[in-house]
């Protein structure tokens, strides 16, 4: 199989193994230790609790933390493999669960803070 080529910011074909030497997906970085103990794991029952023999159900533990404009009727219906469906009759806002809701709390906090380059930065409350 020949090697894919792409092109480099000046237009020169740039091999795959000539852009992997730059990769770092090897690297390891430890978290520093105040990370570690903020950590929220703390749970030793947790891999029983979300284990294979607790399967769906595991789930409704997770889910329960969301707000739900509308709450489902079963976790999983695997009654048409492979179309599986997960909460089904379920309806909810992503956006209000990752932002909207955490408002009384934090409403002067950066809520999404944008940098899609080194020279231009934006946040927004």
């Amino acid at each position: 199989m020949a090697d894919e080529h792409h092109k480099d910011q000046k237009g020169q074909n740039v091999t795959e193994a000539e852009i992997a030497v730059h990769w770092k997906e090897e690297e390891l970085i430890q978290p520093p230790a105040s990370f570690i103990a903020q950590a929220n794991m703390t749970d030793g029952n947790v891999l029983e609790r979300f284990g294979e023999a607790n399967f769906p159900n595991c789930y409704k533990e997770y889910a329960d933390l969301l707000d739900w404009y509308e709450y489902w009727h079963t976790i999983l219906d695997e009654s048409k493999p492979p179309f599986w469906r997960w909460f089904v009759v379920a309806r909810s806002n992503a956006s209000y669960n990752c932002v909207d809701r955490h408002l009384a709390k934090h409403k002067n906090k950066t809520a999404i803070h944008f940098v899609p380059s080194p020279r231009t930065r934006r946040s927004s409350t």
